[in-house]
C-alpha cells in the first residue's frame, strides 16, 4: 500500500515521468508483484471508497489472473529474467496493517450484505468471495500457487513468446517476505554486478511504495509499469482516481531521479560547503517521504499529503541543505544530529495545522498552546506533565521504526519480531535528543503461515482456518478471544475517507499467540493438506535453455510436462 495519495501527487508535481507505451521499449528483467494483480482479477478493488461483493467463479478467477499475467509478459518481452512474487508471510511490523485491513475488509462487506438484502437482491453466500482469503496459508493461495506454476510450465512448452530464451522465477505464497522486498532482496543479491545493474529493468505493481524501492537500487534504467491512472470528476462528490486497465504506462525513475536532480540543487550564488551528489539526495527524498506514509508507521501527524506536507519538507530541506553539513541520510543509516535539526523545522508547521483540525473537526482541544496536551491526553492517553516519560518511550520507538524502514528498503528486513506498538505517532517536535538514542533489532523468525492467519483474520473470515486453529478465534473460553471483537470504533484522525480511519482494535500478543498454539497437536490434529499450507516452501526457478521454436501454439490442456528449452529446479536462488 505504501504512502495513500503519493502517485497522484508525484505525476502532478513532475508529470514528465510518465511515458506512453511505445513499440521500441526493450527491458532485461521484468519482476511482478503478483499481490495487486491477484486483487484486481478477483474482486477490482480498484476504488478504496467502493464496497462491493464478488460472486465471481473461482476457475475463473484464476483464468484471469493467468491471462493478466501473460498481458503483462506481452507488453514488456523481458529477454533475460522474469520474476513472480506472490506475498508470503510479512514481518511483524507489517501484520498490525495488515490485521487492520482485513478487519475493515470484513465489515465492510458485511454492511455491503445488508445493504444489498435491504435492495431485494438474491444472494447466494456460499459462492460470495471474501478477499481475506488472500492470505499465505489459505486454501485459496496454496491452490492458486499449484496452479500457477502448472500455468508457467504449460506456456513455456507450448507458447512461442515464452520461449524466448529468459530465466522465470516464481516465489510463492508459502516463500516469507512481501512480494515486493522478495524481489529487492533478489536484486540486491546482484548489485555489485556491473552487468547485471546496467540491465534494463522494470517492475509491475500499484503500490506507492515500489516507487521507493525501485530509486533506493540507484540502478541507471529502472522503471514501473502500472496501469493509467486518471482524475475523473462527477457531479456532487469529490475527485476520486480511478485506475483504467486497458491502458498502461511506464514512470521512468530514470527521469524522476533527473527532477529530484533539478528539485534539490541549489541555486544562484548558495554553494555547499560538500559536493551536490544525487545519489544522496534520492535517499533524503525516500526518508521525507517514510513521514507521510508508509506500512510500518502512522504518518507524523501534521504532516498529511493533502495539505502539502511534501512541499513544506521540500522547501525546509532546501533551505537547510546548505547549513546541514551533509545529508539526513546515508542510505540505511540515519544521520540523527541533522535529522532532529529537519524535524524541528518541519514542526514550526505544527500548531497552525491543528488549528485548522479545531475548525474542521469542530475540536476545541486542538486550538491554542494547549494542542499538544490535548492530542497526547486524547489518542494516546498520556497526561504529559504526570507522564513526559512516556512522550520520549513513543519516540524512542518511532525512531527505531524509521531505522527499521530504512533498513528493510535497502538492506533487507531487519526484525520479523519488531513492530511499532501505538496507532499514533509523537508529535515532530518531541522529536528530540536523537543522539542519544539506540537502536538495536533483534532478528527472529517468520511466522508460519497459518500462525499469521491467526495474527491477522478477522473472526468473519474464521473459515479460511483449519478447524482447530478456528476454534482458537471464534470460541469464547478461547485465551486469544480479546483479539477477535465482534466491533470496533475508527478514528478518521483529521482524514476524509473512511478507508483512510484508523481500526482501532488489539494489538495481538506474540507470547500468547504462539502459546494457544502450542496446545495444538498438528501432527494429529491437521490434514495432510492443512500441514502442507503450513510449510515454508522455495522458489521455483525454469533455467533457459537453447531456444527451440515450436511451429504452433497447441490446444491447452492440463498437467503437461515441461519442454526442452527449459529446465526446472525448486533450490533457494543465489
Amino acid at each position: 500500500m505504501g504512502i495513500p495519495k503519493f502517485y497522484r501527487w508525484l505525476s502532478e508535481r513532475f508529470p514528465v515521468i510518465n511515458q506512453e507505451l511505445e513499440t521500441d521499449y526493450e527491458f532485461d528483467n521484468f519482476y511482478l508483484d503478483m499481490n495487486g494483480i491477484i486483487h484486481l482479477c478477483t474482486h477490482n478493488n480498484n476504488n478504496n471508497n467502493s464496497i462491493q461483493l464478488v460472486w465471481n467463479n473461482v476457475e475463473e478467477m484464476f483464468d484471469s489472473i493467468f491471462e493478466y499475467t501473460d498481458r503483462l509478459y506481452r507488453i514488456v518481452k523481458p529477454k533475460k529474467l522474469l520474476f513472480l512474487a506472490v506475498d508470503g508471510v510479512a514481518p511483524r511490523a507489517k501484520m498490525n496493517q495488515q490485521r487492520s485491513r482485513r478487519f475493515r475488509s470484513a465489515k465492510d462487506a458485511e454492511r455491503a450484505l445488508a445493504e444489498a438484502i435491504e435492495r431485494g437482491e438474491e444472494i447466494k453466500s456460499s459462492s460470495r468471495f471474501d478477499s481475506n482469503c488472500i492470505t499465505p496459508g489459505t486454501e485459496f493461495m496454496h491452490v492458486l500457487s499449484k496452479r500457477f506454476k502448472d500455468w508457467i510450465s504449460f506456456m513455456i512448452t507450448h507458447d512461442p513468446a515464452w520461449q524466448q530464451g529468459c530465466d522465470i522465477i516464481f516465489s510463492g505464497p508459502d516463500v516469507p517476505g512481501e512480494g515486493e522486498h522478495k524481489i529487492m532482496d533478489f536484486i540486491r543479491t546482484h548489485a555489485e554486478d556491473k552487468e547485471w545493474t546496467e540491465r534494463k529493468h522494470c517492475l509491475y505493481g500499484l503500490d506507492a511504495d515500489l516507487i521507493m524501492l525501485g530509486l533506493v537500487t540507484h540502478f541507471p534504467h529502472f522503471s514501473l509499469l502500472r496501469e493509467k491512472y486518471v482524475i475523473q470528476k462527477k457531479d456532487g462528490e469529490a475527485n476520486k482516481p480511478r485506475f483504467f486497465f486497458e491502458e498502461f504506462h511506464f514512470l521512468q525513475l530514470a527521469l524522476l531521479r533527473d527532477m529530484l536532480y533539478l528539485e534539490f540543487k541549489p541555486l544562484g550564488d548558495t554553494q555547499l560547503p560538500f559536493s551536490y551528489d544525487l545519489e544522496r539526495v534520492v535517499d533524503d527524498f525516500v526518508f521525507m517521504c517514510i513521514f507521510v506514509g508508509n506500512d510500518f508507521l502512522p504518518n507524523l501527524p501534521h504532516l498529511d499529503i493533502n495539505t502539502g506536507a511534501l512541499n513544506v519538507m521540500f522547501a525546509v530541506y532546501k533551505s537547510l541543505l546548505p547549513r546541514m553539513g551533509g545529508y539526513l541520510t546515508e542510505r540505511h543509516r540515519i544521520h540523527p544530529k541533522r535529522t532532529e535539526w529537519f524535524l524541528q523545522q518541519v514542526s514550526k508547521a505544527e500548531r497552525a495545522y491543528f488549528q485548522y483540525r479545531a475548525v474542521e473537526e469542530n475540536e476545541p482541544g486542538f486550538l491554542g498552546d494547549e494542542y499538544k496536551s490535548y492530542y497526547y491526553r486524547s489518542k494516546l492517553g498520556i497526561r504529559m506533565e504526570e507522564e513526559p516519560y512516556r512522550v520520549g518511550e513513543l519516540c524512542q520507538k518511532y525512531y527505531e521504526g524509521l531505522h527499521f524502514i530504512l533498513q528493510y528498503y535497502y538492506q533487507g528486513c531487519p526484525s520479523w519480531k519488531w513492530f511499532y506498538p501505538s496507532f499514533y505517532a509523537p508529535l515532530a517536535s518531541d522529536m528530540v535528543h536523537l543522539e542519544e538514542m539506540r537502536v538495536e533489532f533483534e532478528q527472529g523468525h517468520p511466522f508460519r503461515p497459518l500462525t499469521q492467519l491467526l495474527a491477522v483474520l478477522p473472526p468473519e473470515s474464521s473459515s479460511f482456518l483449519p478447524e482447530p486453529l478456528r476454534n482458537l478465534m471464534i470460541s469464547d473460553l478461547s485465551p486469544l478471544n480479546e483479539y477477535y471483537p465482534p466491533d470496533f470504533e475508527v478514528d478518521l484522525n483529521g482524514k476524509r475517507n473512511s478507508w483512510e480511519a484508523i481500526v482501532l482494535i488489539p494489538f495481538i500478543d506474540e507470547n500468547r499467540l504462539l502459546n494457544a498454539l502450542a496446545t495444538i497437536d498438528t501432527s494429529t490434529e491437521l490434514t495432510d493438506e492443512e500441514r502442507c499450507r503450513n510449510e515454508e516452501g522455495k522458489n521455483f526457478i525454469w533455467h533457459a535453455q537453447p531456444k527451440r521454436h515450436s511451429s504452433r501454439l497447441p490446444r491447452r490442456k492440463r498437467g503437461i510436462s515441461l519442454g526442452n528449452n527449459y529446465r526446472h529446479d525448486s533450490r533457494p536462488v543465489e
